[in-house]
């Protein structure tokens, strides 16, 4: 079975904001894929751990509380250690990541944690015409200084670089997913230089966007 390279970002995305209906999909393929690529249950359990690690970050950055996140991290690996068949170590998963949403919900957040959360779910929809950190700043009539440290600190990276992440998330699914061309994808995640968008996407991945397309071709 070919492996799903797109699936584990947008789990995780699905879980860092809060969509439920989009993680059960995305979860549930992922456990069919397991299922079906080794039948060992170890070997299972341990991809199952593994995409639960990217899953917990997500629901970091989403702004669940570290502390309860680690802690209850810790008792889902010593539980699902414990599981003798495949069945229950999947409905273990499906509710590690109902309740990783739990604590992510956008009721259960602080009030910055929401206006972080709203600023990254905005960019991540509006990358082919970004607005700045500026225009954020009077559009919630705060300062700049202010806005920058309050995104840095709640996002955990600065507005800068979650921009930078956002637009290699959205141009690693369209160079699997589509045949655009280069430039295109550039336009697409808002860089109107394709010269500058192959130099960016080298500085966050290693490879160039057409080595990375031909990769997973």
């Amino acid at each position: 079975m070919r492996y799903r390279w797109e699936l584990l970002p947008r789990l995780a995305s699905a879980v860092e904001h809060a969509q439920r209906r989009e993680a059960r999909r995305d979860l549930a393929e992922f456990l069919g894929i397991f299922a079906a690529a080794s039948r060992d249950l170890t070997v299972r359990k341990m991809r199952c751990a593994q995409t639960m690690s990217a899953c917990i970050r997500a629901a970091r950055r989403g702004g669940g509380p570290s502390e309860t996140i680690y802690s209850e991290h810790l008792l889902f690996l010593e539980r699902l250690s414990r599981l003798q068949t495949w069945p229950a170590s999947t409905r273990v998963c499906q509710a590690y990541v109902e309740r990783l949403i739990d604590l992510v919900e956008p009721a259960r957040r602080s009030p910055a944690e929401r206006l972080v959360a709203g600023i990254v779910k905005d960019i991540a929809a509006s990358l082919a015409e970004p607005r700045t950190l500026e225009q954020y700043a009077h559009e919630l009539d705060v300062s700049v200084g202010h806005l920058s440290r309050t995104f840095a600190a709640v996002a955990g990276r600065p507005f800068r670089d979650e921009v930078r992440r956002l637009r290699c998330e959205s141009a690693c699914r369209l160079l699997k997913q589509t045949e655009l061309k280069i430039q295109a994808i550039a336009v697409r995640v808002g860089i109107r230089s394709a010269s500058q968008f192959i130099a960016d996407f080298r500085r966050m991945l290693g490879v160039t966007p057409a080595q990375y397309r031909r990769a997973r071709a």
